[in-house]
């Protein structure tokens, strides 16, 4: 049985905004916009990679909170990688968001982000 990795699903009240915010901060290509009944599906790609962000349906957001950023179980974050984590830092703080840790190995350097709609993600440079 062969199994591939489809994509990753991000909720989001303003799913346009949060798409266009990926594509202006990480260059993701902007898919076709999609609607089913009241939820709107705004997917961007990136490296391959689909992020499907959608609006929560009436029934879904009367039972969403704003979901925490710090960790938590289940999905913990999404890891990108970079030739230049300094400049995504100087762009992601001009953003004003929050870098709440910055760490490096000896075989990478690596920061967690607070990003719109509290998605955690790790942005990640590999050493050479």
């Amino acid at each position: 049985m062969a199994h591939g990795f489809d994509h990753g699903h991000i909720k989001s009240k303003d799913p346009r905004k949060l798409a266009q915010w990926w594509a202006d901060t990480f260059d993701a290509k902007l898919l076709p916009e999609t609607g089913s009944g009241e939820v709107l599906f705004c997917p961007v790609e990136i490296d391959g990679f689909k992020i499907n962000i959608s609006s929560p349906s009436t029934a879904e957001a009367a039972q969403m909170d704003e979901g925490i950023v710090t960790g938590n179980f289940g999905l913990e974050h999404l890891g990108l990688t970079t030739d230049d984590l300094d400049a995504d830092l100087a762009t992601l703080r001009e953003q004003g968001l929050r870098i709440f840790d910055v760490r490096e190995t000896p075989t990478m350097r690596m920061a967690f982000v607070e990003t719109p709609e509290n998605v955690r993600l790790e942005i990640i440079q590999h050493l050479a």
